[in-house]
């Protein structure tokens, strides 16, 4: 947030008070200089109030509050809710807004309406969220406008709850001192009275507009930091608690650059390296196999005229300056006629696993119809899993240099801005599967992978440092899956121990029940751990 503006006011308030006040005010009036630096309060307190009103009429962005790469669609969406509860600052007194009942009954309201658009259908939505996540969320934002106000007020640790009531009083108090002084100087000079005229019609608003904007700022970061927890709450992110997830946000962070420094000399490891999986899928023949072996740089995928992956290949790639352990998957091909359930499937699987997918397209063929199907089967079934992130999906133009002049082989070619008759082709086949895919991909690049007859060209140029562009986003995808996968298994584990718990008591209390009655607490438990796991 810019802080110019507030400085600026406060330096027009504050220097005639200080002028005033340096040169004395008996010496002032013996000058007979006192009537027209008498002017310099009103004047300079307008000018003041005329910028907070310029400043009111530019939206002022608020500091981020943690790292919104991880977000799904579904999330993205509920930030609606944050910017709506932040416009309504203005319908809010200053006495509501140091008041701690207030803040609780509107963090009530604020996660019901959280609730609701997660749980739309739900009689009750909040009521199924846990108490412990809401404890946690409580948590992390006490946490986070702790070190906000720390670190960007000065002197805040000093700030007593008597001393914040006092700011929805300070316009009241302000008026009084300033009439008193004002009826002060008009009583010594009744010409005051135009001063005083001016200067009221500018100080009051100019006072309770300052106490909304150092209460209603602080308000709207809360809504912010609120909002974001609570989001974070909705997706199931904060199941595992506070330390987790503080863990699982530092893993977001980029990772470090691999350089020819000392290691002295070298910026700290903040984060320690995940495994991103990035999912190479496409027709049969498209060419992902020989993309493969060019990314990895040796041969160990199956290349051939036919179709010989018929299931997910792993194999481990490594990338200049990175220090992310990436996994590639050389998925079976579809046919252009479309995918059959057995391919379609095992495709599925894959990016369902994958944290970055590269959709390989030949240049050469304008059939697209089942990448299209592919695509579109796999946004919706992304679209029902509300607690996932959907991977980018990066094109990949490949087999360029079977584009007209066939014959021709001369790389570099500029083909962004292209000049010879080749370059003129491989930008059109480019565009085309842009039109084509149109926002199902997020960027497009063209490659040939003909490492057989030395025809290479655009994977080191073009394609890695697009992969290197995704790989935050690949990593915040990696990070919501992993946080999922990893409470579930807790929980699985969890209702075994129960079940062995429940059944351990069973065993020790049997002689004292009937057979009836043990299959009555049988069923009891049972369902209370299916209930409640």
């Amino acid at each position: 947030m810019s802080r110019w503006p507030f400085v600026l006011v406060a330096a027009l308030i504050t220097l005639p008070i200080l002028l005033m006040a340096g040169v004395g005010a008996w010496a002032i009036w013996n000058s007979g200089h006192w009537f027209w630096l008498s002017w310099a309060i009103p004047i300079c307190w307008s000018l003041a109030w005329v910028v907070l009103q310029l400043v009111n009429r530019i939206e002022v962005p608020l500091p981020e509050v943690g790292s919104k790469i991880h977000w799904t669609p579904r999330d993205q969406s509920a930030a609606a809710i944050i910017k709506a509860e932040q416009k309504r600052v203005a319908e809010f007194t200053g006495e509501q807004l140091i008041d701690p009942q207030f803040y609780t009954t509107r963090t009530i309201e604020i996660a019901t309406a959280f609730a609701k658009h997660y749980h739309p259908k739900a009689t009750d939505p909040l009521g199924a969220v846990s108490v412990v996540e809401l404890l946690t969320v409580v948590q992390l934002v006490a946490e986070d406008l702790e070190k906000l106000l720390r670190e960007n007020v000065p002197g805040s640790h000093l700030v007593t709850v008597a001393q914040w009531k006092m700011l929805a009083n300070a316009p009241a108090w302000w008026r009084t001192i300033n009439n008193i002084g004002w009826l002060a100087s008009v009583i010594i000079n009744p010409v005051s009275v135009a001063r005083y005229a001016v200067s009221k019609a500018f100080v009051d608003p100019m006072s309770k507009q300052i106490q909304t904007n150092v209460l209603g700022a602080f308000y709207a970061i809360f809504v912010q930091q609120l909002g974001f927890y609570l989001i974070e709450l909705n997706s199931g992110r904060l199941r595992g608690g506070s330390a987790r997830y503080r863990a699982a946000m530092h893993r977001l962070e980029p990772a470090p650059q691999v350089t020819d420094a000392p290691r002295e000399a070298q910026p700290p490891n903040r984060t320690e390296p995940v495994s991103v999986t990035i999912a190479v899928i496409g027709q049969v023949k498209a060419g992902k196999s020989s993309l493969v072996n060019c990314l990895i740089g040796e041969q160990q995928a199956a290349v051939d005229i036919l179709p010989l992956t018929r299931s997910v290949a792993r194999y481990d790639m490594q990338v200049e300056g990175n220090s992310d352990r990436l996994i590639l998957l050389d998925t079976p091909g579809y046919s252009d006629s479309g995918a059959t359930s057995e391919q379609m499937s095992e495709t599925r699987e894959a990016v369902r696993n994958a944290d970055l997918v590269l959709l390989v397209l030949d240049a050469r063929s304008p059939a697209k119809q089942a990448d299209i199907t592919a695509l579109d089967d796999l946004a919706v079934w992304f679209r029902d899993q509300h607690r996932l992130k959907p991977p980018a999906i990066v094109g990949v133009v490949s087999k360029i240099d079977g584009l007209s002049p066939v014959m021709e082989w001369a790389p570099p070619y500029s083909w962004e801005q292209p000049t010879r008759p080749k370059e003129h082709s491989i930008h059109a086949a480019v565009e085309f599967a842009r039109q084509t895919f149109a926002s199902r991909v997020e960027s497009m690049v063209p490659v040939c992978t003909d490492r057989e007859h030395g025809h290479v060209f655009g994977v080191n140029e073009y394609l890695l440092p697009t992969i290197s562009l995704f790989l935050d986003e690949a990593r915040a995808v990696s990070l919501v899956r992993s946080l999922h996968r990893e409470y579930d298994q807790e929980r699985a584990w969890k209702v075994v121990g129960q079940l062995i718990s429940a059944g351990t008591k069973i065993q020790q209390f049997a002689p004292a029940f009937t057979k009836t009655q043990l299959q009555q607490v049988a069923r009891t438990i049972l369902g209370s751990v299916i209930k409640n796991p």
